[in-house]
C-alpha cells in the first residue's frame, strides 16, 4: 500500500492524548516545516504559527476552547493566525514578498485588481486569509500522521475571546484554527468514509 495513503488511514481526530508522551523536538520541527512549505494564494504566506508547549498556558486556554480535553492532554498545541492588514494590496509586506521573489509591479496590479473585484469589506479579507491556514493545517496533520503522530483539528473555540487572551490585534490578524498534536491513548476505530465511487463523479 502507498505509504502516504496508509498514513491517511492512520490519521483521526484524536480527542484524548497520552499526557506522558511528548513529541521529540525534531519531529515537531518537521511538522512545522511541512506547514511552512505549504502553498498559499498569490504566494503571500498568509499564515503564522503560535506553538504552545507550556502546560499552565494550555490550562488557561482550555476554557476558551469549550473545555476540550485535547487542549491540556496534547504534547504541542498549535494556533494558526491569519494575516489581514498586511495582505491588503498595496502594502510593505506585499512589496517585500515581491522583492524576495523577483516580481515586478504587474504582480501588485493583478493582486489589487483581484481584491477589488472579489472583496467588499474586512470580512472578505479575513475569510480569504483564513482559507490559506487550512492548507497549512492539512500539510501539518498529514506530515504528523506519516510519522505516526496523532492530531486533532479544532474549530471549537471562542475566536474573539482567544484573540483577546493572546493579545492579538484583530485589524492585523485573526485566529483561523487550533491544532493539537500528540499520541493517542485509546485505540481508534477503523476509519469510516464513503466509497470512492460515491466521492468522485467523472464528467
Amino acid at each position: 500500500m502507498n505509504a502516504f495513503i496508509q498514513s491517511m488511514r492512520f490519521a483521526h481526530a484524536c480527542k484524548v492524548f497520552d499526557e506522558n508522551k511528548k513529541i521529540p523536538k525534531q519531529d515537531m520541527e518537521m511538522i512545522l516545516e511541512a506547514g511552512r512549505l505549504s502553498p498559499s494564494s498569490f504566494g503571500l504566506e498568509h499564515t503564522r504559527v503560535l506553538l504552545v508547549k507550556n502546560q499552565e498556558l494550555k490550562e488557561k486556554i482550555q476554557p476558551i476552547c469549550w473545555n476540550q480535553r485535547q487542549i491540556t492532554t496534547c504534547s504541542d498545541l498549535v494556533i494558526l493566525k491569519s494575516k489581514v492588514k498586511d495582505i491588503k494590496a498595496p502594502s510593505k509586506y506585499i512589496e517585500d514578498s515581491m522583492s524576495k521573489r523577483g516580481l515586478d509591479s504587474r504582480y501588485m496590479d493583478r493582486l489589487q485588481s483581484f481584491q477589488e473585484d472579489f472583496f467588499k469589506d474586512q470580512k472578505d479579507y479575513e475569510a480569504w486569509s483564513m482559507k490559506q491556514a487550512y492548507i497549512v493545517a492539512s500539510s501539518m496533520v498529514n506530515c504528523a500522521a506519516f510519522m505516526g503522530i496523532d492530531s486533532c483539528y479544532m474549530e471549537g473555540f471562542k475566536r474573539e475571546d482567544l484573540e483577546d487572551f493572546l493579545g492579538i490585534d484583530r485589524e492585523v490578524e485573526r485566529i483561523a484554527l487550533v491544532l493539537a498534536f500528540g499520541y493517542r491513548i485509546n485505540e481508534q476505530k477503523p476509519k469510516s468514509r464513503i466509497s470512492l465511487n460515491d466521492f468522485v463523479e467523472i464528467i
